[in-house]
């Protein structure tokens, strides 16, 4: 399998967060559309299998990565510190782990390596305005505004406006044909990735393509790149912080009688795991998570190879 990065520009807002699941169930319908619904089957089949074809991460600010959780800064060892001035700056620097949900690369290859002294400095927050915008309920059955008692049934959906000129990375492993896969990533960011894609809300444009690659000697232990639910063999000696997710069903399929899918507990990206050997992915697919049978998630995730510092026993 081959690693990509995938360069992003959002061209309007979105409804979505973009997190690995949207990302792969938007890139089916694209495949559906480009190769046609037998194909998009077989690639199904072949995810069920456990030898998926093609894994998305959570897009990151370009140029970061997830912050791996668990991870000490001795620099910032108040204990160790002596002049006030150090004192402050490591205090804040410690502050900035609460709010800053990313790390530019080129601190994490350092972690990677097992240096983690002074990664509080290449920490990042996520450079984008949440807005929340007023909505009229429509009635599924007639597409006319519900009007109870005149209030209009008025709710609330939280949008996403990013700063003019922010780029996301997406990092994408997969075993299909590299042409192939970049056309239809293409034609996925045209349609719009999320909700309210036949309002204009989620398009974005390739900026940039290439190969990637995360590879490290003597790796213990590994990053997830996605949001995944671990299957029964994947490490359990980690890190981790849980996200629920209640999705939904998209395109022809949102307007079924029950277009909503079952709650699913996600590991987030930046879940870190020991483990001896380093595998490229981890994590399961998913079945049974709608009514409709042949709808599944991609709960896999992209692993990337970490250095830890073995623990010494006092």
């Amino acid at each position: 399998m081959q690693l990509y990065r995938a360069v992003i520009r959002p061209v309007a807002s979105f409804s979505s967060q973009l997190q690995s699941d949207t990302l792969f169930g938007t890139f089916c319908w694209s495949y559906k559309y480009s190769c046609g619904e037998e194909a998009l089957g077989e690639l199904l089949q072949v995810m069920k299998s456990g030898e998926p074809p093609v894994i998305f991460s959570n897009a990151f600010p370009s140029g970061t990565v997830p912050m791996p959780l668990g991870i000490y800064d001795k620099s910032a060892d108040l204990e160790n510190i002596k002049t006030k001035n150090a004192r402050k700056a490591a205090y804040q620097n410690r502050k900035k782990l609460k709010s800053a949900g990313y790390i530019k690369r080129e601190w994490f290859e350092r972690i990677q390596r097992g240096d983690s002294d002074g990664f509080t400095v290449g920490l990042q927050s996520d450079s984008i305005q949440e807005q929340t915008v007023i909505h009229n309920m429509v009635v599924r059955d007639s597409g006319q505004v519900e009007n109870v008692d005149g209030s209009g049934s008025l709710y609330e959906e939280d949008e996403f406006y990013p700063t003019r000129d922010i780029l996301y990375d997406i990092y994408i492993l997969s075993s299909l044909d590299a042409e192939l896969l970049k056309k239809t990533v293409e034609m996925m960011l045209l349609l719009g990735i999320g909700k309210n894609k036949s309002t204009g809300k989620g398009a974005f444009e390739l900026m940039d393509w290439k190969e990637d690659s995360f590879s490290i000697q003597n790796a213990n232990a590994f990053m997830a790149l996605s949001n995944f639910v671990p299957a029964k063999n994947d490490p359990t000696d980690g890190r981790y912080k849980i996200l629920i997710k209640y999705g939904k069903l998209d395109r022809e399929f949102a307007s079924e009688e029950i277009p909503f899918k079952k709650p699913i507990l996600f590991f987030q990206a930046g879940a870190l795991f020991r483990t001896d050997e380093v595998k490229p992915f981890y994590g399961k697919c998913l079945e049974q998570v709608s009514v409709k049978r042949e709808v599944v998630t991609n709960a896999y995730t992209i692993a990337v190879p970490v250095c830890l510092e073995v623990e010494r026993s006092s």
